[in-house]
């Protein structure tokens, strides 16, 4: 082999490689943005947006806690999505004849599950439990929805929920990072260890 390819191979490849493994650790993913459609348009700003205040289009707003659809956040690892029966606890009074609604109950009635599109979604390999983050970010007296905004943005002011944030290694790190340096976290077990994060 001729010695400058060798020596340019030798000395090229590994900065290669750490060039690749920068640009996946840090390069803003092409979710950022994502806002699938879904089987039936659910409003998360009507359904918990402030109810103070109205939507961009002038709907009311009735505050309903994520809690409420979202039961897992704050005891499993995933936030998990409402079953019919949630949904018809309200809707089988409210909103008949809107057509989002007979479209839910048409699905209830049949005894047919959504299948809602996932819209934020991590690797297979990166172990995200909701439950310590919403224990960690959640202040007394403030509304449970103010501990989702770092990952997934102002939900309760969207029409469509959309990826607001890239979710990948250099976001998760930073966050980390931040609240490893407050006096409020400090003692919290808030680290950047890859087994943290990582299976």
């Amino acid at each position: 082999m001729d010695p400058r390819l060798f020596k340019a191979l030798k000395y090229g490849t590994p900065l290669l490689l750490v060039a690749f493994a920068a640009w996946l650790i840090w390069a803003p993913p092409a979710r950022v943005g994502y806002a699938p459609e879904q089987p039936i348009a659910y409003r998360h700003d009507i359904h918990a947006g402030d109810p103070s205040k109205k939507t961009f289009d002038g709907r009311d707003q009735y505050g309903i806690d994520c809690r409420y659809c979202h039961t897992g956040v704050e005891v499993s690892k995933k936030a998990g999505v409402p079953s019919m029966n949630t949904c018809m606890n309200c809707h089988e009074i409210i909103g008949y004849g809107k057509a989002g609604v007979m479209k839910l109950r048409k699905y209830y009635e049949q005894k047919k599950p959504l299948d809602w599109v996932r819209v934020h979604n991590m690797p297979d390999h990166v172990r995200f439990p909701h439950a310590p983050h919403i224990k960690q970010l959640h202040k007394p007296g403030e509304h449970i929805s103010r501990s989702c905004v770092p990952c997934h943005g102002e939900v309760a002011a969207m029409k469509v929920v959309t990826q607001v944030e890239s979710l990948n290694m250099g976001f998760c790190v930073n966050c980390h990072r931040d609240y490893r340096n407050t006096v409020e976290y400090k003692h919290q077990g808030v680290n950047i260890n890859c087994n943290t994060c990582h299976y």
